[in-house]
């Protein structure tokens, strides 16, 4: 009974997320539209795909696996810093957007010529390519281990999901969908650790067990 259950979770969420996409895909109409959001996106929505990007499947899960590693405390700047370049970012995107470019690649053109183009370009892209891959590979083995299936093909259902939802909808589909795996991200931990130290014996088991 509880395996249809978490299926039937499972296929609703991906289900939502895919609905979104289609959503987000009725406000494209042109490629500002779908690069930017028609640069239509306000303080709340913009702040939730920050904070969706930032507490994502690397910080939930690869930092909390390290601090409790080899990396004990120091694990949190992996979190911080980014927080410390989005509050510099608010102060240095307006005078980006008063520019009307469509990438950050786009304003170093401008400024700087071509070569320094392709040079932010591939700064940029790198680790934007290993970030994904972070995040898909993360979300692949939650459904993995929640539907019992192999993670290769977890990460294919995963991936194919994301980049359905982002290739139809654009920017609007990637912050709306950014918001709502942000609330289930955070309301899911702060639901699950009372759970989880129940499920161990308590705070007292958790502290006698780990190394100082």
């Amino acid at each position: 009974m509880l395996s249809w259950i978490v299926y039937a979770i499972v296929v609703a969420y991906l289900g939502i997320l895919l609905g979104v996409g289609f959503y987000a895909s009725k406000r494209i109409k042109t490629g500002e539209d779908f690069m930017l959001a028609g640069r239509g996106l306000g303080p709340i929505l913009i702040a939730g795909t920050l904070a969706a990007t930032e507490v994502g499947g690397g910080s939930s899960m690869g930092v909390a696996q390290q601090a409790f590693g080899d990396w004990g405390l120091s694990a949190g700047w992996y979190v911080l810093t980014l927080a410390i370049v989005f509050v510099i970012l608010a102060f240095l995107a307006p005078k980006l957007r008063s520019t009307r470019v469509t990438t950050v690649p786009e304003f170093f053109a401008r400024k700087y010529g071509k070569a320094n183009h392709i040079l932010t370009t591939v700064i940029l892209l790198l680790p934007m390519i290993g970030l994904t891959a972070i995040q898909i590979m993360a979300s692949g083995i939650v459904l993995s281990i929640m539907l019992g299936i192999e993670f290769k093909i977890a990460v294919l259902v995963m991936g194919a999901v994301a980049v359905t939802y982002s290739v139809v909808g654009g920017l609007w589909s990637v912050t709306l969908t950014d918001m709502i795996q942000w609330i289930c991200v955070v309301g899911g931990i702060i639901i699950t650790v009372p759970f989880a130290l129940k499920a161990v014996g308590g705070w007292s088991v958790v502290t006698s067990s780990l190394e100082p």
